[in-house]
């Protein structure tokens, strides 16, 4: 190869740099592929093997294209070409010869960069992709560094004083240009799977769902948080029920009049969600206004969205807690909520109807069933698998269960009973972190429970876990959780054991923390935010003056930053011999210097240039000749614009 080994190895460290991120999400086939490929490039640079045949490169290609097609099962998905692009990324090294081959690769490395985006988006993602970057600008400069001595640690450290350099271009960018939507909103087919709720309800989701420590969403409130036993986060409400389980059904439009009165004082807080399996956004009931990328508010009083969430997103919303609404149903309503499968659960049913003629008020069966649950029903995170009718089997043999066993067993007895109820879906509770000041949720707090509709006061909710475990309402999952050694696996109970730590789970929450930042300030920058913010610093700021702001602001920067770099000499008062001089040794590449010592003179420079590179030292001659007649003959026949037309020549 004509280039240097040194700077070979640079060029295959910045590439795995570029590749690591996607590691874990590529097929195994493909990450396995990429390893061979760079070993055998790392065994070509070390003298092992010879290049293989342009053959096995083309071959390679196709072979890939075919195993990409098969994977994804067509082009028509973002996964395909991404892993195209990054297999084609690695297969580039099969005819890496020459300079131009590795200034190619490094051009596909900022390619390559950008679709790190589409995947994540987070503080440590960037991070990793910020620092491939340096890597890959310092594999350039050591490859157009001189081919006869190893760069050293040079590149690093050019690539990143280059790099804090524009830095401060890349900031006034990122905060006055326009707000565009990015590439990367677009939908993503293959693996973007995440755990979270799914729109129907079978006994044992929850329980599978609370095994998971993944993140669901992170709140900051303007005021104190509520107490564990207020936060009942609303996503989903199950209004039909089946043999299979609760589904969300298609329930009437409630009527007009669904809010009568508050008990209990308006909050406002900004949510900052996960992606979602549903196209539904948490929110404390009852929502009463919420600002964000395509939210709104659905009829049942939970916020939906156009599609499903695929990046994290952040909405301003306002809840009313424990508001009282649904006063009135109407006979659609009431016949919906009433609903439940003909011959199946005859024992739930039954005790339902012996309910409804032993107690005239629903204040007395509500509080029959729960005092029930309390006396004989044990909470548990293994409750065992349902055999028959799962109510029926879960209310007269097993009486143990987890909250989605209560709240459905619970609203289908309140139903058999002639009161109108629905399960809801959502989270309830979450950990406070003191060191961001907000409200994180987690899958783990996944949760269900009931909401019944009593005459004269709408709807009410109504959560039988809080009789069973009282302690899981309270103080949150974490407090359940202690309980239940060796019930609680995987994910979670790792999570909880981190808790006693002590200094490593504090420092835990400090990155999460900055991590919510990050998700807060930078990657949810939208166009609300840019002028609410810029409207601080010029009150009145329409839309349409972003655009020559944001070019004003970036010139301005760019000067500045000219200026900082060209004016140092002159602030110095460098002479202007002093300055052909440094002129000079920058076009050596510090070659000659390392062998006459420093503070070597042009022509002692010349003349150990000439035993390295004799081809280059010639072009130098006419410039050492008219410095030295210059500054040491003082021949005022040499002006100093040839010398520095002679200098240029050099540079050039």
């Amino acid at each position: 190869m004509t280039v240097h080994r040194s700077a070979l190895l640079w060029m295959l460290a910045s590439q795995s740099l570029m590749l690591a991120p996607h590691g874990s999400r590529m097929p195994l086939w493909m990450l396995f592929c990429c390893l061979v490929i760079g070993a055998v490039t790392l065994a070509r640079v070390q003298g092992y093997v010879k290049m293989p045949s342009k053959w096995v490169a083309v071959a390679s290609v196709f072979i890939g294209w075919g195993l990409l097609w098969r994977e994804y099962g067509g082009p028509m998905v973002v996964e395909f070409w991404v892993d195209l692009l990054l297999f084609l990324y690695a297969a580039k090294l099969l005819e890496l010869d020459s300079k131009r081959d590795v200034s190619q690769i490094m051009l596909l490395s900022f390619f390559v960069a950008m679709t790190h985006f589409l995947f994540d988006e987070s503080l440590l993602q960037t991070i990793v992709t910020f620092s491939g970057l340096v890597m890959v600008m310092a594999t350039l400069i050591a490859v157009h560094s001189s081919s006869t001595q190893a760069p050293g640690r040079q590149p690093v450290k050019l690539a990143s004083i280059a790099f804090l350099q524009a830095l401060p271009l890349l900031v006034i960018l990122f905060v006055f240009f326009p707000r565009l939507s990015p590439f990367w909103t677009i939908p993503l087919e293959k693996g973007t799977a995440v755990t979270g709720l799914s729109d129907r309800l079978m006994l044992g989701d929850i329980h599978s769902l609370v095994q998971s420590d993944a993140l669901a969403f992170r709140v900051n409130f303007t005021a104190a948080p509520p107490a564990s036993r207020d936060l009942y986060w609303r996503a989903l409400v199950l209004s039909e029920v089946s043999e299979d389980g609760w589904v969300v059904g298609s329930p009437p439009r409630p009527m007009p009049s669904t809010t009568v009165r508050t008990q209990s004082k308006v909050i406002d807080y900004e949510l900052l969600s996960q992606p979602m399996r549903v196209p539904v956004i948490p929110s404390l009931d009852r929502v009463l206004s919420v600002e964000g990328a395509s939210a709104s508010l659905d009829p049942l009083g939970f916020v939906r969205t156009a599609s499903v969430l695929q990046t994290v997103s952040q909405y301003q919303m306002r809840s009313s807690l424990n508001a009282v609404y649904g006063a009135e149903l109407s006979k659609a309503e009431r016949a919906a909520y009433l609903a439940l499968p003909q011959r199946t659960n005859p024992l739930a049913q039954a005790y339902g109807a012996s309910l409804a003629d032993g107690h005239r008020a629903p204040d007395a069966v509500i509080q029959t069933v729960l005092a029930w649950y309390f006396d004989d029903f044990t909470y548990t995170l293994s409750p065992g698998a349902s055999e028959g009718d799962s109510i029926d089997h879960f209310l007269f043999e097993a009486r143990r269960g987890f909250c989605e066993h209560f709240a459905a067993s619970f609203t289908w007895v309140m139903r058999a009973a002639g009161i109108p109820a629905r399960v809801v879906l959502g989270y309830q509770g979450g950990a406070y972190n003191p060191s961001g000041n907000y409200i994180e949720v987690r899958q783990f707090d996944a949760h269900a429970w009931s909401e019944v509709w009593v005459q004269g006061e709408g709807w009410r909710r109504v959560d039988p876990t809080a009789f069973v475990a009282p302690e899981r309402i309270e103080a949150g999952m974490s407090a359940s959780a202690a309980g239940m050694d060796g019930l609680m696996t995987g994910e979670a109970w790792d999570y909880f054991q981190m808790r006693s730590l002590g200094w490593l789970f504090d420092l835990q929450l400090q990155v999460q923390a900055l991590s919510h930042l990050w998700d807060r300030v930078v990657v949810n920058y939208d166009e609300a935010q840019q002028l609410r913010w810029l409207s601080m610093i010029w009150p009145g700021l329409e839309l349409e003056d972003l655009a020559p702001l944001a070019l004003a602001a970036f010139l301005l920067g760019l000067g500045v930053i000219t200026v900082g770099l060209v004016a140092p000499p002159f602030r110095r008062g460098l002479s202007q011999e002093a300055r052909w001089y440094r002129g000079y040794v920058n076009c050596l590449d510090g070659l000659t210097l390392d062998q006459v010592g420093p503070g070597a003179g042009v022509a002692q420079c010349q003349e150990a240039w000439h035993s390295v590179r004799p081809a280059e030292a010639a072009l130098a001659q006419a410039f050492v000749e008219k410095f030295g007649l210059r500054l040491y003959q003082e021949d005022q026949s040499v002006s100093s614009s040839s010398v520095s037309k002679a200098l240029l020549v050099l540079k050039v």
